[in-house]
């Protein structure tokens, strides 16, 4: 869901932009900097948000600020930490923004539907199975991948969705038949994808994942 400037009021973009930015900078405050030293991290990292920002452009649209797209944005939070993935989903608003999809008044607006909400429910269902749940691997792979995955678009979409109707824009019953439908398949589209990544990742390259620690989750069981 890319939100045009045009449908939007003043008010909600100076909002979105007043609490985008002090998250901005928490994030670049709590950031592991030392990570950047390392080739291997970076490298990954940025070939991430590459991939995050194709898989952005690949979107089906029935209206404006009404379209679909997987956003892998769990994927990321689960590899990175939430810090850098707020960082990187930054970036990628930003190549979506200069490529023609939005304008830069809304990027605030879009990264924190698209990103700071899917990022802090991937982040908080992590730590709530971590304290719950058993310690298992199947359990990482299916909460904090699967289930994270599918719910976090979900919470972007629907939020979007009550955005919309909440200033009038969309009458709820057009939103529930032209859009609201679809949420199923959004649902598995990226439940689906996210599990596979994950589990192919922390199965070939758990180095690669800084929330997979192998004692953990692995030895022992």
């Amino acid at each position: 869901m890319d939100f045009p400037a045009q449908l939007l009021p003043d008010w909600l973009l100076w909002l979105s932009a007043l609490i985008y930015l002090p998250a901005l900078a928490l994030a670049l405050y709590v950031l592991p900097r030392q990570r950047l030293g390392d080739n291997q991290f970076t490298h990954v990292y940025f070939a991430a948000c590459v991939a995050m920002l194709l898989l952005w452009s690949i979107k089906a649209g029935i209206h404006p600020a009404l379209n679909f797209h997987l956003l892998g944005v769990t994927v990321l939070t689960l590899m990175v930490g939430w810090a850098y993935a707020f960082i990187g989903v930054s970036l990628v608003a930003l190549g979506t923004t200069l490529n023609g999809n939005a304008g830069l008044e809304t990027l605030a607006l879009n990264v924190l539907l698209m990103g700071l909400l899917p990022i802090m429910f991937t982040q908080l269902l992590l730590d709530l199975a971590r304290r719950r749940l058993p310690h298992n691997f199947f359990i990482y792979v299916y909460i904090n991948g699967f289930l994270a995955g599918g719910l976090s678009i979900v919470l972007a979409a629907l939020s979007g969705t009550l955005l919309l109707w909440g200033l009038g824009l969309h009458d709820f019953g057009w939103l529930g038949h032209q859009y609201l439908a679809y949420f199923p398949l959004i649902f598995f589209s990226e439940a689906l994808m996210s599990g596979m990544l994950m589990t192919m990742l922390v199965a070939l390259r758990p180095a690669w994942v800084c929330s997979f620690d192998d004692r953990l989750y692995i030895d022992g069981k």
